[in-house]
């Protein structure tokens, strides 16, 4: 399935109505972590698995020309879009391997990605010598809009080597999502990994308001110029949000029509596993801040400060609900680290 396909499930799904008076079991952590590697991880490190070698084969052909750069830059954008998905909640093999880092490092450094243009790097291994800063979606992005590279030149065989490291890290998520979905964690493990999805899902929250909506603006306030949005120079501004908001959504309220999924089969979201705790008065206070922010963010616009500051103010409402009451009934203490994000 697409990113924009999964996107849109999310989104229509998450308009379903409340669990009612359907029988909710009692989760475990096992559970929860179990059913968010195998239906929720998986798939979207699969999806991005799959758009990833067609940003590969979309520069391979603008290389060697003549030129393809919208084919190229749509399957940028394909490939964008999966990576949102599945890095909104970064769990597991996210946090372990650093990819936020290696695919996604922000702000990009046009300084540094003008050195490293000049070095002319030529195979995988002159890559390994060029600092996040300068490589991964960010940087294509640049060498696709800002400065867009012409077939036959060193800088369009910089952007494909940078797509296809991306790629690999693709595969190795793909590979090692598969593998928890075949044996995920049990026991102490499992508790563990519950609480760093709870953590993460926080953190993944935060980065969407803060580096996604708030921060620009503040920055854009003391420049006195136009907010400088993530995505911005592909104009995928908004969809990138919603994508990253979908997944959050997708784990935070229930959103298959109001059966209660399957015990470590389905991912149990935040709202199924408060009601399967009895805290039925705290999971419907929970949906419904979830719904206030949906609401906010699908009408949040780039151009419209006052939107995005809305967006922000309700994901902000909805973080304060989670640390104030939600993880306290979920048994999980919240702690960020440098895990949260780079």
């Amino acid at each position: 399935m697409s990113p924009a396909k999964i996107i849109l499930s999310m989104t229509l799904l998450a308009l379903a109505p409340a669990l009612a008076q359907s029988p909710v079991p009692f989760y475990q952590s096992a559970d929860a972590v179990s059913g968010m590697y195998r239906s929720h991880s998986a798939p979207l490190a699969g999806a991005f698995a799959e758009h990833a070698p067609q940003l590969v084969q979309a520069l391979q052909k603008h290389c060697a020309g003549p030129s393809a750069l919208g084919v190229a830059r749509a399957a940028w954008s394909r490939t964008m879009l999966a990576w949102e998905g599945l890095a909104a909640v970064a769990v597991g093999p996210l946090i372990e391997r650093r990819s936020q880092r290696s695919i996604d490092f922000q702000p990009m450094r046009p300084d540094l990605l003008r050195r490293m243009l000049a070095r002319a790097p030529r195979t995988q291994e002159d890559m390994v010598r060029v600092g996040a800063p300068a490589k991964g979606l960010p940087a294509i992005e640049h060498l696709l809009w800002v400065d867009p590279v012409s077939p036959g030149t060193p800088a369009c065989t910089y952007a494909l080597l940078a797509a296809q490291e991306v790629q690999l890290e693709a595969q190795s998520l793909r590979t090692v999502f598969d593998t928890l979905t075949r044996d995920p964690p049990e026991g102490e493990e499992s508790a563990k990994a519950f609480a760093e999805f709870i953590n993460q899902w926080l953190g993944g929250l935060e980065r969407l308001r803060w580096s996604g909506l708030e921060k620009p603006l503040r920055e854009a306030a003391t420049r006195q110029a136009a907010p400088d949005f993530s995505r911005a120079h592909s104009g995928q501004t908004r969809v990138a949000w919603i994508a990253s908001w979908s997944a959050l959504r997708a784990l935070a309220v229930q959103v298959n029509g109001g059966s209660a999924p399957v015990p470590g089969l389905a991912a149990a979201p935040i709202e199924t596993y408060l009601r399967g705790r009895g805290q039925l008065a705290l999971a419907d206070r929970w949906r419904d801040r979830v719904m206030q922010s949906d609401a906010a963010m699908q009408r949040a616009d780039p151009s419209d400060a006052r939107s995005v500051e809305v967006a922000a103010g309700a994901l902000k409402s909805l973080n304060a609900l989670m640390q104030a009451e939600v993880a306290q009934a979920l048994e999980v203490s919240i702690g960020f680290s440098s895990s949260d994000g780079d």
